[in-house]
């Protein structure tokens, strides 16, 4: 469900069009005459250029099909990569196998998508500082957007990609093109040093007809996950600047986001995930998306406001007049480690994966077929576009940071210092599904971490966080036809390298257009 609405076509700009784009993104002027020159006049402007930097958090399919949540949950041990062969989408099975290629559409999709939004951002700053308006909250809270913004696509590109070039300002001169890769703390230090800033600055509250908008809550719960991935993979507490976020600063934000923002659990773990309860108390940050203007060209898919989640994700069933989901494409199919990982008595299992028996009329099977689905993002006919091409409008919701995923951040964070606190917070985890209390162990914690957020995109980098032998542990999982599989057993075998220390590569037209700035990562 969408309510921050684009009115103005906007032209893609990534780094690699730095090199081959002949201005910025507001240089185009399809539905009115406005260029870069005159643009950032009003506020009316500036509202208009915020909108096009939330924008980019829906945009997966830049280059071919790249939904974050999806394939870092493909590349972890939750979900193999599906389809409905294993010639239909080879990009994407690269990812499952952890064999990408250097020319992989879906990976250059991804760095285009980020860095679209990070150049959005950049020239937002810009442009507003210098912009004298009536209203100076207006431009406070906005500018603020703008740093969680930037700070939200550079954290996802350096967990892709790691040595990636730090641009903090729009690059107009073409001297300036081809810029060099930064050491990752660098990038890790403009993200906290964003989030910092923008933190004072963002409203405590969003108003219903804002919703969609980063609150300082949602700023302070990704700093504290900032804050434990770079921590975890590191060794060492997170720069920012001048300062350094230490673990007690980042176990404070996340008290005051547990204790002050207002945030809570939603009773009935399977609710979280239904029409009803998009921006519901347990949604700290979530990205919005809607059918309420119809899309139908498959040459522009970003260009409307679907989710392709849901019809990547949904089963491939039958006969969808017969079931409560219509036809999806079977990619991403949970893998039998998942259903294990859960107690039977655990309702989450049921509201996490759908079951291939739950099905009236049967499926068509696809490439890796596990049975199991995910009942998080698919194809359920509550989401049912409206109108417009039914693939490419479902207004399926993300929902990037729950409450409960800050309460288990609270309960790592508070382990050592203060068990008994990191026992409470783990405990109300548990306690609204009906689970019996466990001990406080980081063992435990993280096994709470698989089980309350699976299939929402976070497995992949908490097992990368853990260290590479653990996530090579969980994610190598030896080739066998396994309970409800259908396939040849080498289908289902997975060899994760270590020596690519669980990066994507660095595209391979972006380093041959840098004149030698960027280089490959290790591994590839």
């Amino acid at each position: 469900m969408k309510t921050l609405r684009i009115t103005l076509a906007f032209l893609i700009v990534t780094i690699a069009g730095f090199a081959s784009s002949c201005d910025s993104f507001l240089s185009v002027d399809p539905l009115d005459q406005r260029t870069e020159s005159n643009f950032y006049e009003t506020q009316a402007d500036a509202q208009e250029a915020l909108v096009a930097i939330y924008d980019v958090l829906q945009w997966n399919t830049v280059i071919g099909f790249h939904v974050p949540e999806m394939l870092s949950d493909i590349a972890s041990d939750d979900a193999y990569a599906g389809g409905a062969s294993r010639n239909d989408a080879p990009n994407i099975i690269e990812v499952d196998k952890h064999n990408i290629r250097t020319t992989n559409g879906e990976i250059h999709g991804l760095w285009q998508k980020y860095y679209t939004g990070i150049y959005r951002a950049n020239k937002y700053l810009t442009e507003v500082e210098g912009l004298e308006l009536d209203d100076e909250a207006f431009k406070v809270r906005t500018m603020a957007e703008a740093r969680f913004l930037r700070a939200y696509y550079y954290f996802d590109l350096v967990r892709f990609f790691r040595n990636v070039p730090l641009i903090t300002v729009p690059l107009d001169d073409p001297n300036e093109y081809n810029q060099p890769q930064a050491d990752p703390s660098e990038v890790y230090a403009q993200i906290a040093q964003d989030l910092l800033a923008a933190i004072p600055d963002l409203p405590e509250e969003i108003a219903s007809n804002e919703t969609g908008r980063a609150s300082k809550w949602a700023a302070q719960a990704l700093l504290g996950k900032v804050y434990l991935y770079y921590s975890g993979v590191f060794g060492e507490d997170l720069p920012a600047g001048g300062e350094t976020v230490t673990q007690a600063m980042a176990t404070q934000m996340i008290d005051d986001v547990i204790n002050l923002s207002g945030h809570d659990l939603v009773e009935n773990y399977g609710d979280l995930f239904t029409p009803e309860f998009e921006f519901s108390e347990e949604s700290v940050f979530e990205i919005s998306y809607a059918d309420s203007r119809p899309w139908y060209d498959w040459g522009y898919i970003q260009g409307g406001e679907g989710n392709m989640a849901p019809q990547m994700q949904g089963p491939r069933v039958d006969q969808p007049a017969d079931e409560d989901y219509q036809r999806g494409w079977s990619f991403s199919p949970v893998t039998q480690e998942l259903v294990d990982a859960f107690d039977s008595a655990d309702p989450r299992l049921d509201a996490t994966v759908l079951f291939e028996s739950e099905l009236n009329e049967g499926i068509s099977i696809g490439y890796q077929h596990t049975g199991k689905f995910t009942q998080k993002y698919t194809t359920h006919k509550s989401y049912t576009p409206s109108d417009g091409q039914l693939e490419l409008n479902w207004g399926n919701n993300y929902r990037v940071i729950r409450f409960a995923d800050v309460l288990l951040m609270g309960a790592e964070l508070h382990l050592d210092s203060d068990p008994v606190q990191s026992k409470a917070y783990l405990d109300r985890v548990r306690e609204r599904v009906g689970m019996p209390e466990v001990a406080a162990t980081m063992e435990n914690i993280r096994h709470e971490r698989r089980l309350e957020l699976a299939m929402e995109g976070h497995r992949y980098w908490d097992l990368q966080r853990y260290g590479q032998n653990i996530a090579e542990q969980n994610i190598s999982i030896p080739g066998a036809v396994k309970q409800d599989y259908q396939g040849d057993a080498p289908d289902f075998e997975i060899s994760y390298n270590t020596a690519k220390s669980g990066l994507f590569p660095i595209p391979q037209s972006e380093i041959d257009i840098s004149n030698g700035q960027l280089q490959q990562n290790s591994g590839y």
